[in-house]
């Protein structure tokens, strides 16, 4: 059964960008260029509140999706701890560039079946989720491990029949699965021991929120610019890796503690003693140049995907890196103290 919050999500999202896309813009943007957040939001009320409303009760109808999917198992995914929301609510945003990059881009058929979409993010943000959440701690859980792989096949299926069944959609679907599992078993191959990524290559931390972007992805072929498949993915693993960057940084005293060493970890000394994950990671994030580092190698990744996006003629998917960078900027200045004042 479809869910109404689902069903009325593009149609919302649209109807506010219809009506003004400059303050729709300016609106989405407003949160991440201003201090005074509240300010921001009273400045560009109406729009705000017609997103928050757009946005309102999603969260509740994924918890619904993930309730029915999982009752005939005789489980509960939505109370697992490994089940993150946090997940969907990191999403969202994404899922209404979508919205408005299709409409821009004149798919209407795929936005008559945006509900469908939803409902298939649920599965596959849950699915990579838990694995993710799995493989990451000490203890992995046999029934979450295996009930991941069975929203991910959800996810996929309920996605291919969205975009069609394609030698160039299940390309896609395997490319994405292939980067996440294959940055999961390096990372894992090396837990405790270094960090699996390399300081001139950090484009490789976008490898594992791939299936977040997908629908843009499955969009190309119905566009005609399935020859401009690996630009895409290039700018999607660019701009994906800035957000795993700006997560690493935010999980870093939980990921010490597990040995698990980040991109962020990178150049770091003492980060074997588990015991000292506190103190560790409280050193690295006063250090001003291992910090400056970080964004500055985040700043040349969103360059890149401006300039190939600029090459692309696609103005649209620039805005979500302009979102993206406003978000790194926000972080860095608000909870590494970076540039100081």
């Amino acid at each position: 059964m479809k869910n109404n919050r689902f069903q009325s999500f593009a149609p919302a999202i649209l109807r506010v960008y219809r009506r003004d896309k400059e303050a729709f813009w300016a609106a989405v943007m407003a949160p991440f260029m201003s201090e005074t957040t509240f300010l921001s939001l009273w400045q560009h009320r109406k729009v705000t509140a017609d997103l928050f409303f757009a946005f309102q009760g999603l969260d509740d109808e994924a918890r619904q999706v993930l309730k029915d999917f999982s009752a005939p198992l005789g489980i509960d995914v939505t109370g697992w701890k490994n089940n993150r929301t946090q997940y969907f609510k990191d999403a969202y945003p994404i899922f209404a560039f979508l919205a408005v990059w299709m409409d821009e881009s004149g798919l209407t058929d795929f936005l008559t079946q945006f509900d469908d979409i939803l409902r298939s993010a649920v599965y596959g943000v849950a699915g990579y989720g838990i694995l993710d959440m799995n493989v990451d701690g000490s203890a992995a859980s046999p029934v979450e491990i295996l009930t991941s792989q069975a929203l991910i096949a959800e996810y996929e299926t309920l996605i291919l029949q969205v975009f069609g069944v394609s030698p160039i959609n299940l390309e896609v679907l395997h490319r994405m699965r292939s980067l996440f599992l294959a940055a999961e078993i390096k990372e894992k191959s090396k837990r405790g021991k270094a960090s699996p990524y390399s300081l001139d290559k950090p484009e490789d931390c976008g490898a594992k929120g791939a299936h977040v972007v997908t629908p843009f992805m499955l969009s190309l072929e119905r566009l005609g610019k399935v020859h401009l498949i690996d630009d895409y993915w290039r700018v999607f693993l660019l701009f994906g890796a800035v957000i795993q960057i700006i997560d690493d940084w935010t999980d870093l005293e939980g990921d010490l503690v597990v040995g698990h060493y980040s991109y962020v970890t990178l150049g770091a000394k003492d980060l074997h003693d588990t015991r000292q994950a506190r103190q560790v990671a409280k050193a690295l994030r006063s250090e001003p140049r291992h910090v400056a580092q970080t964004y500055e190698r985040s700043q040349e990744m969103l360059a890149e995907a401006r300039a190939i996006l600029e090459r692309l003629n696609d103005p649209f998917l620039v805005r979500l890196v302009d979102v993206t960078d406003l978000r790194l900027q926000t972080y860095f200045r608000k909870e590494l103290k970076y540039p100081e004042s």
